[in-house]
């Protein structure tokens, strides 16, 4: 798990770091370290030893590398990371955004045979952008503003990343430089990982060295889709006392934490669950959430929905039992529509229908309910998409929008599940997950192919078999669970099956590929 921290924490936490280390190592010691990482991992990529990042065919003699370099400490990286790299070979050109730079940083540099550029002004930002065609860099480094900067970008470095950006977007095929954020992309923001709207510009980075730990901002929300490849550099920061504000979830931590079966589990101990998915109208919720369950491990599924989905829930799955019995966990909603006095009248038998200690995954349908016949609770999983959250939100008495709840899911899903008592997973392109005690997780691991029909429905059965399975385990060892966790351990696993079963958009076809995801784990 990568945990993301509060830039003020980081910052806070650092600071007598800096300054022992410059009084035993001298001058600037943990910023050379930073610098070092910061050359190291660019050096690394422009060597191709990074698999999923993809650089120019350039000769190695003629590797030009432009570093954008602002006031402060993140300038001071850049300066000194920029000497690092002169030395490995590279030619490098500083492109300073103040008069005012790292003095100790910018004479390492000039002293390792760095080409500095003159100063940007606003009204020079045109004559930088040409120069920087022409100089036809293999590597751009963003060392322009640290953590204790806030967006937007300010002139004139506003402007020159605007322009960068345009320019990188009408680069030929081929030759488009690697863009390598100095511990973040500049003009991000740190704290939510928001879009802050039109005024917002920030350089989209293909690999980011962040240094001590990754800052919350750069794992949540449309934030973490800007970062690309994230190298966490450890600089002695002291994790386990800091109090995280997200965790984002890795293959490993869904290696560990998924609820395998044991040689003597049979089909009761591994956790039953009950679906009411499905009606005359989408009949194929039904058939989408229970063989998901039953591709992720599910044992024992009873299908709850109404008489005449039945039929076809069983000929596509004749594993399922029908009919209500004890339960470790339910899901309730996906094919149904809360404004059919039909459908919520089945779904209220369900909600009532459930034990003490089962745990109700609320999708769909079912979320319309929220604030009126249902009151959810902390063995509850709320899973809308941003479109249903904002309805959610106006049923809960505040007013928002699909856009903004998009804008911000950090911020929202922290909202709704305090405002719930419930975790809440939010759907998106990034999936956020808060629990009502304030603890955040998030998911990067999606790929386009889940915006598709029926996605959300395996998503739904792929929950009910971890939370299911894990609330069987916890009848015997009597240990808590956290809904949050084990939401994203689901959610890896749905984005991972999306992954395999691309560039087929079906929902079936990601049930088909679960297999493949659980036995790459």
């Amino acid at each position: 798990m990568i945990w993301g921290y509060a830039p003020d924490l980081i910052a806070q936490t650092e600071k007598p770091l800096v300054a022992q280390a410059d009084r035993e190592q001298g001058a600037d010691a943990l910023m050379r370290r930073a610098a070092y990482a910061l050359a190291h991992h660019t050096h690394r990529a422009l060597s191709g030893a990074e698999a999923d990042i993809t650089v120019s065919s350039v000769p190695r003699g003629r590797r030009r590398i432009l570093v954008l370099v602002g006031a402060g400490n993140n300038g001071g990286d850049g300066l000194y990371g920029a000497a690092y790299l002169r030395r490995r070979g590279y030619p490098v050109a500083v492109l300073p955004t103040s008069k005012h730079i790292h003095e100790r940083g910018a004479a390492a540099a000039r002293q390792a045979g760095v080409e500095f550029w003159p100063s940007v002004l606003p009204e020079t930002v045109g004559e930088a952008l040409h120069a920087l065609q022409a100089w036809k860099p293999v590597a751009i480094i963003d060392a322009i503003i640290g953590i204790g900067a806030r967006p937007p970008l300010r002139e004139p470095a506003l402007s020159l990343v605007r322009g960068i950006s345009e320019l990188l977007s009408q680069w030929p095929k081929g030759s488009v430089p690697l863009v390598v954020a100095c511990d973040h992309p500049s003009g991000l923001d740190l704290y939510r990982g928001a879009d802050l709207g039109p005024n917002q510009e920030l350089l989209s980075a293909d690999l980011t060295v962040t240094m001590g730990a990754a800052k919350t901002g750069m794992l949540v929300g449309p934030g973490a889709l800007t970062i690309g490849r994230l190298q966490v550099q450890d600089i002695g920061l002291p994790q386990q006392t800091m109090q995280p504000g997200v965790g984002l979830i890795e293959r490993a931590d869904v290696r560990e934490l998924w609820p395998w079966p044991h040689f003597a589990d049979h089909k009761y101990s591994r956790g039953v669950l009950g679906v009411m998915a499905g009606s005359a109208r989408y009949p194929g919720a039904g058939v989408l959430v229970t063989g998901a369950a039953l591709n992720a491990g599910e044992s024992f599924v009873r299908y709850l929905g109404e008489p005449s989905v039945q039929s076809v829930v069983i000929q596509a799955c004749p594993e399922v039992v029908l009919g209500e019995g004890r339960c470790q966990a339910r899901i309730i909603g996906p094919g149904f529509a809360a404004g059919s006095p039909q459908h919520r009248e089945q779904m209220l038998s369900a909600w009532r229908g459930r034990g003490a200690r089962e745990l109700v995954i609320l999708d769909a349908g079912a979320l319309g309910l929220i604030g009126t016949e249902i009151q959810p609770d902390a063995n509850c999983l709320l899973t809308p998409h941003a479109g249903e959250a904002a309805t959610l939100a106006a049923q809960l008495g505040q007013e928002t929008t699909r856009e903004t709840i998009e804008a911000n899911p950090y911020d929202w899903a922290s909202q709704l599940a305090a405002d719930t008592h419930a975790t809440v997973l939010l759907k998106g392109p990034t999936t956020t997950i808060a629990n009502p005690e304030g603890q955040v997780y998030s998911l990067t691991h999606g790929t386009r192919d889940l915006a598709t029909a029926g996605s959300g429905d395996v998503l739904a059965g792929i929950l009910g078999y971890v939370f299911a399975a894990a609330n069987a385990c916890t009848e015997i060892t009597g240990e808590s669970l956290d809904l949050g966790k084990l939401a994203a351990v689901a959610a890896w696993l749905h984005a991972e099956a999306g992954r395999l079963a691309a560039p087929t958009p079906r929902a079936t076809a990601i049930i088909q590929a679960i297999p493949r995801a659980l036995a790459g784990l």
